[in-house]
């Protein structure tokens, strides 16, 4: 049932397919329900652009030093191939809220968490290693979140996914979105999630009943989500995927559920790629 579960959940966490592609490498996550994030708001999101020959890709990632991307490890695993994107054919983009106004980079290397073993998604997280980067008021990076995530907690998702599950206009939108979401609770979170204790382990989970109308679905895969405290805006997690109960992936369902991967259960991880990388003064925040 454990396997079966999340086969079915694949198509919805796997990238979108840009324009003129031929067939996706990964399905399409977006935010509904949100609202269009103001210029410099989320000056560490990026845009992740995958190319391969059985198509392309669209993902987001998180700036956390001034050249590793973090994202989900099913953004950039070719489930067809059954290996690891090449970093020649994963582009970032930045320095924007808005796709089109973004400077775009080469990928150097490709690091994907060991412990991510499709098609079960669990320890969903990869780092993206870039030339070094400067930093200003539109390039920061973002401060990884170490606290607790208890029932009921609000947090923020961000994503260029689209907007709408109806096929209506809109597509994919040129401006970052964004949208509150909410932590389950144990009771029902441990249904959807198998192992599920609480979401200080490595998973997050949230429950759409509790923020109706508002969700993450395909194209925002990978990009962050965010938790504010005291006025300042830390790191906690990254999409992963979701769906309900019966495996209806259909975004925004009253009765689905979120998964995001929580980034500082990951921190060994993090730091055995990031630790060579850090330049000067630009090292992890925490």
């Amino acid at each position: 049932m454990y396997g079966a579960l999340l086969l079915l959940l694949i198509p919805a966490t796997l990238g979108m397919r840009l324009p003129g592609a031929k067939r996706p490498l990964i399905e399409d996550e977006r935010i509904i329900g949100g609202i269009s994030s103001m210029a410099g708001e989320y000056p560490y999101i990026v845009s992740l652009n995958l190319t391969l020959p059985e198509g392309s890709g669209l993902c987001g990632g998180t700036l956390i030093t001034n050249r590793i991307v973090v994202t989900a490890a099913h953004c950039v695993y070719d489930l067809d191939q059954g290996t690891v994107v090449a970093a020649k054919n994963v582009r970032v983009g930045l320095g924007s809220q808005s796709r089109k106004r973004q400077k775009f980079v080469q990928a150097q290397e490709v690091h994907v968490n060991p412990e991510f073993e499709p098609p079960v998604i669990s320890g969903d997280i990869a780092l993206i290693v870039i030339e070094p980067v400067e930093l200003s008021k539109f390039i920061q990076v973002a401060r990884i979140f170490n606290g607790n995530l208890p029932e009921g907690t609000k947090l923020t998702a961000v994503g260029w996914g689209m907007t709408r599950t109806d096929g209506g206009p809109g597509g994919i939108p040129d401006s970052l979105q964004q949208a509150d979401i909410v932590v389950g609770s144990r009771e029902d979170c441990s249904q959807f999630v198998p192992g599920y204790e609480s979401s200080d382990g490595p998973q997050i989970c949230t429950e759409n009943k509790l923020l109706l109308g508002t969700d993450t679905c395909q194209g925002d895969s990978g990009t962050g989500v965010f938790i504010s405290v005291d006025g300042r805006r830390f790191l906690a997690g990254l999409t992963s995927y979701g769906a309900n109960l019966q495996g209806d992936p259909t975004c925004a369902l009253d009765d689905g559920f979120g998964v995001y991967t929580r980034i500082s259960y990951f921190r060994k991880f993090i730091d055995q790629v990031a630790g060579p990388h850090t330049s000067s003064g630009h090292k992890l925040a925490a």
